[in-house]
Order: structure tokens, then C-alpha cells, then sequence
């Protein structure tokens, strides 16, 4: 996280790595595959627009909206758009 962080010049806060700790590391996998629990990074890649709310997606977004954008991720506009999973949130970075 740190590198990712560093590589588009932003700073990690301590809260922000520990919640990232916490969320992608931990034995095993959940049956509930994006839900507050450690768990293998790689198995949730989708995962979260399917589990998580419309809501709970634009709470990460307001926290890290700045690398999100760096990293070329776009904000959601709608549930709908959360869901369609043909739909790709990823565009070019602007590094």
C-alpha cells in the first residue's frame, strides 16, 4: 500500500493501512467472499460490487477518491452501474 501510495506521491495514514492489512490478509477463504473479514486479496477482486451496497462502494470512494482517480479508477454514478459487470471501472492512469 505504501508503494502504491508512494508511487503516485500521496501519504497512507495509519488508519488507512491498517484497515487495508486487515481486509486483505487472514487464512483461508470466506463463504461470503467481500464482507469485513481477512481474506485472500485476489479472490475479491469482483466480488465487491455483487456484496457490498451502493452505498458502503461510495463510502470508500469519498476515502480514497485521490488515489482512485491517480490510478485510473472511476467513481460509480449508480447501483445500477455497481452491478453490471460488464461494465469496466477502469480507465487509463493519469500518472
Amino acid at each position: 500500500l505504501r508503494q502504491v501510495y508512494g508511487f503516485v506521491n500521496l501519504a497512507v495514514s495509519p488508519e488507512m493501512e491498517k484497515f487495508a492489512l486487515n481486509m486483505t490478509s487472514g487464512p483461508g477463504y470466506s463463504s461470503k467472499p467481500f464482507v469485513v473479514s481477512a481474506r485472500n486479496a485476489t479472490q475479491a477482486l469482483s466480488a465487491w460490487r455483487t456484496a457490498l451496497s451502493y452505498q458502503q462502494i461510495k463510502q470508500v470512494e469519498e476515502y480514497c477518491h485521490q488515489p482512485m482517480a491517480l490510478l485510473g479508477y472511476e467513481r460509480v454514478g449508480s447501483p445500477e452501474e455497481v452491478k453490471d459487470l460488464s461494465r469496466t471501472l477502469l480507465r487509463k492512469p493519469r500518472l
